[in-house]
């Protein structure tokens, strides 16, 4: 078993030696960045591939896996979706050399899945952008004071009961306290007025005629 996965594994460096986009992390793992984009800073129609052999590889399928942090832009449906139609491949080719077989069949077959998970994501982040809150027409002014209605006082609400013919039963209620007000007023001094007139002629009666 040994000699089979260190002779794979000599096959492998050569085919990749060159390629940026293999990576072997150790004698039984490899990762291999799979892209279907021209451009090399469009991670969306990309992801990382990584296999590792067990013990028993090549008569025990490999472990395939998109646990990479790079692969965080895919789906749960997606990446469920790869790892079923890649582990179908190594199913299919049991008890052989199948690593270069996967990469390569991952490299040419999987378009269409993730074509199909940009457009979802695309979906998504319109969805949000279009309905996700009220629009900012809708919400109130910022530091915007509410305006205080002016109030009018009891004299200027009985002038303009008086100005628009108002009688008793249309005229607002409280519009003459103030002079009721204004009446008691003028009686407490009034009556402290009288009390103290009369206290002066009873005093001059005693001084002048005697008690």
């Amino acid at each position: 078993m040994e000699a089979e996965q260190e002779e794979e594994l000599e096959v492998l460096r050569s085919i990749y030696e060159a390629d940026p986009c293999f990576k072997e992390v150790s004698t039984t793992k490899f990762t291999y960045k799979v892209s279907y984009s021209d451009d090399a800073e469009d991670i969306s129609k990309s992801f990382v591939l990584e296999v590792e052999w067990p013990a028993e590889y090549p008569e025990a399928v490999p472990v395939c896996s998109l646990n990479s942090f790079f692969n965080n832009h895919l789906s749960a449906k997606t990446k469920e979706s790869i790892l079923l139609d890649i582990n179908q491949q190594a199913a299919d080719n049991i008890g052989e050399a199948v690593t270069f077989t996967l990469i390569e069949w991952a490299k040419s077959e999987l378009a269409e899945t993730i074509e199909k998970n940009v457009t979802m994501r695309e979906e998504a982040l319109s969805t949000a952008d279009t309905g996700g809150g009220d629009s900012p027409s809708a919400q109130p002014a910022a530091g915007k004071k509410k305006e205080k209605k002016e109030q009018l006082t009891k004299a200027q609400k009985r002038r303009l009961a008086e100005r628009f013919g108002a009688n008793a039963e249309e005229r607002p209620r409280g519009w003459n306290w103030v002079d009721v007000i204004r009446v008691r007023k003028r009686c407490c001094c009034c009556c402290c007025c009288w009390h103290v007139h009369v206290g002066l002629h009873v005093c001059l009666h005693v001084f002048l005629v005697g008690w």
